[in-house]
C-alpha cells in the first residue's frame, strides 16, 4: 500500500507542476490536460534516475520499513522536477516541430 501512495503523489505533484509550468509560460503549453498528463508521467518516471542520486537517494527510500514523513516529500519533490522537466522537453520538442 506504501507503493500506491507514493506513486500518486509522484503523478499529482508531476502533473501539478506541468500545469503550471504551461500556464506560466504559454510556448510550451500544450493545452491543459495534455501539460497535466505529460507532467504526471515525467513525475512517475524521474524517481527512478532522482534515486540513483547520491543525497536523493534516501528521500525516495524503500517501503520495507514503511511509509514515512520524508518518503512522501521526496516522493513530491522528484514528482514536481520530473513533471517539469518532461513538459519543458515536450514544449521544445514541439517548438522544433513548429519550426
Amino acid at each position: 500500500m506504501p507503493a500506491v501512495a507514493t506513486v500518486v503523489i509522484e503523478f499529482v505533484c508531476g502533473a501539478a507542476s506541468g500545469i503550471a509550468l504551461g500556464r506560466r509560460v504559454p510556448s510550451f503549453s500544450l493545452g491543459r490536460t495534455a501539460d497535466g498528463i505529460i507532467g504526471g508521467i515525467g513525475g512517475l518516471r524521474f524517481v527512478w534516475p532522482s534515486a540513483r542520486i547520491p543525497g536523493v537517494g534516501p528521500l525516495i527510500g524503500h517501503h520495507a520499513d514503511g511509509l514515512t514523513p520524508t518518503m512522501l516529500i521526496g516522493a513530491a519533490i522528484a514528482g514536481l522536477l520530473g513533471g517539469l522537466v518532461l513538459i519543458v522537453l515536450a514544449g521544445f520538442f514541439r517548438a522544433l516541430l513548429k519550426g
